[in-house]
C-alpha cells in the first residue's frame, strides 16, 4: 500500500493516524521480537495501516493461526482490503474489541499488536481501549506497541507509559529504532 495514502489521511486526521510514514523494517521486527508470535493461536493487529507490519505478522506466525487486523480510518480500511484481500480486517474502533473477538469466534488473543497513536488520544479513549486490549489477553499475553521518541514529551504519552506500568505484569521497553522517521521504540508488555 502506498504510503501516499497514510500522508493523506494523517493530514485529514493527525489525532486517529498518528505519522506521515509507514513504521521502518527495523521497527516492524522490534514490535513482534520476543513476542512468541510464530507459536501463538490467535493474533490481533490493531491499526495496521499500510500493513508493514501485518507483512512481519504474517512471515512468522504459522497457517494454523488465526489473525485478524481493526482499523477505524475507512479509507485506509478500503486501501488495507485492496492491498491485503486475504486478511481478515474490521473496520471498527479497537474500543470494540471485545464484540468484534466474539463475533470473529476468537476467545481470547496470545499476541496484540498495536500501531495506535496512543499519545494524540484523550486519557478516556487510552482507558478504554486498554480495557478491551487486557480483557481479550489471557494470563501471559503478549501486548506490543510502540511510541515516538519525540512524543514523549506530551502528557498523554507519560500518561500511558503509567497506564501500561499499572495493568501489565511486565513492561519492558526496546533500545530507539533510530532508523525509523520518526525515531521510535517498543512497549513489550505481559499479562
Amino acid at each position: 500500500m502506498k504510503s501516499r495514502v497514510l500522508f493523506q489521511r494523517f493530514l485529514t486526521n493527525p489525532a486517529t493516524i498518528g505519522s506521515l510514514y509507514p513504521s521502518s523494517s527495523e521497527l516492524c521486527r522490534e514490535m513482534l521480537a520476543g513476542t512468541n508470535i510464530e507459536s501463538a493461536q490467535n493474533v490481533i493487529e490493531l491499526g495496521p495501516g499500510t500493513g508493514v507490519i501485518t507483512m512481519e505478522i504474517l512471515t512468522l506466525i504459522s497457517h494454523q493461526t488465526k489473525f485478524f487486523a481493526v482499523e477505524l480510518d475507512n479509507h485506509i480500511y478500503k486501501e488495507f482490503k485492496k492491498h491485503w484481500p486475504h486478511v481478515k480486517i474490521y473496520n471498527d474502533s479497537a474500543e470494540n474489541l471485545g464484540n468484534i473477538m466474539e463475533k470473529d469466534g476468537m476467545e481470547n488473543a496470545d499476541v496484540i499488536v498495536s500501531g495506535l497513536p496512543w499519545a494524540a488520544f484523550p486519557e478516556q479513549l487510552q482507558q478504554s481501549i486498554l480495557q478491551e486490549v487486557l480483557a481479550s489477553l489471557p494470563e501471559n499475553g503478549c501486548f506490543t506497541t510502540f511510541a515516538y521518541l519525540q512524543g514523549m514529551m506530551l502528557p498523554a504519552a507519560r500518561r500511558f507509559k503509567k497506564m501500561l506500568k499499572s495493568n501489565f505484569a511486565e513492561v519492558e521497553t526496546s533500545k530507539v529504532i533510530w532508523k525509523n522517521i520518526p525515531p521510535a521504540f517498543v512497549y513489550r508488555c505481559r499479562k
